[in-house]
C-alpha cells in the first residue's frame, strides 16, 4: 500500500473500532455487573439463566424479546414497556417473531383460541420455560398436560397419554435422524427427511394429536428405512 494512504487508512480503522465499541448493550452491561447482583440478586440470576440459555448462546439480547432501549443508561428509558411483550397472552407473538412455523401451527390450535378469549390456556413458556438450555423431557410435557387434562376435570383425560406416546416416537426419530445425517450417502434424502422432521415438530404445536400421530408413524418408517441404508453405506466405506 502506498505510504500516503497509510495515515487515512489507519484513521478509518480507528473510527470503525470506536464505532463498534459504541454499539454496546447497556442492558447486558448493567445486568451482568457484580454491583447489580448485590442490589438485585433475583434479576441478576435471571440474567445468568438467560446468558446460559439457548437464546444467550445464540447471541440474542434482552431487547430481542423484551424491547426497551439498549443504548441508554437511563433506567426509565431502558425499561420502557419491557414487560408488555412477555405478558402471558403475548408470549406466542413474541416467541413467534423467530419461531415462525411453530407460531403458525399454534395459532390454529384450540389452546390459542382459549388463550385469546380468557388467557388461561398454555403458551410457549408453559412447556418450554422462559429460558431453556435443553430440550424438554417427555415426562414434563405429560405432567404439564395433566394439569388440565385429567379425570377430575373431565377435559379429554386421554390427552396426556397420547402426548406421551407421540413424543416418545418423535424421540426415536431424533435418534435415527442423528445416525442418518452422519452416515447416509444420499444427501438429497437426508435433506428431505430433515425438512419433514422440521415440519412434523412444527405441526406438533397445533396439538392435533391424531393427525400428528399419523405423520409421526410415517416419518418413523422412512427414517428406519434410511437408517438401514445408512448402515449399508457405512459398511461400504
Amino acid at each position: 500500500m502506498n505510504s500516503k494512504w497509510l495515515l487515512p487508512f489507519f484513521i478509518f480503522a480507528l473510527v470503525l473500532t470506536a464505532a463498534s465499541a459504541s454499539f454496546g448493550d447497556e442492558c447486558i452491561d448493567c445486568h451482568k455487573d457484580p454491583a447489580f447482583k448485590v442490589k438485585h440478586p433475583s434479576l441478576y440470576n435471571y440474567f445468568v439463566d438467560f446468558d446460559n440459555s439457548v437464546h444467550g448462546v445464540e447471541g440474542l439480547s434482552c431487547v430481542d424479546c423484551h424491547g426497551g432501549d439498549p443504548n441508554t443508561k437511563d433506567m426509565e428509558k431502558a425499561h420502557d414497556n419491557v414487560l408488555a411483550p412477555v405478558k402471558f397472552d403475548q408470549i406466542p407473538i413474541t416467541c413467534g417473531q423467530c419461531h415462525i412455523d411453530q407460531r403458525d401451527a399454534f395459532v390454529t390450535s384450540n389452546h390459542y383460541k382459549i388463550l385469546e378469549t380468557d388467557g388461561t390456556a398454555p403458551n410457549c413458556a408453559t412447556c418450554h420455560g422462559a429460558m431453556e438450555m435443553d430440550f424438554i423431557f417427555v415426562t414434563r410435557v405429560k405432567s404439564t398436560c395433566l394439569f388440565c387434562h385429567n379425570h377430575d376435570s373431565g377435559i379429554l383425560p386421554e390427552i396426556p397419554g397420547k402426548a406421551d406416546y407421540v413424543l416418545n416416537k418423535i424421540n426415536i426419530i431424533k435418534g435415527y435422524r442423528s445416525f442418518v445425517n452422519t452416515h447416509a450417502k444420499d444427501r438429497e434424502l437426508v435433506a428431505k427427511l430433515n425438512v419433514d422432521y422440521e415440519n412434523l415438530t412444527a405441526k406438533w404445536h397445533r396439538f392435533d394429536l391424531t393427525d400428528v400421530e399419523i405423520d409421526t408413524k410415517e416419518l418413523l418408517g422412512e427414517y428406519r428405512k434410511a437408517k438401514g441404508q445408512a448402515l449399508k453405506d457405512r459398511k461400504e466405506k
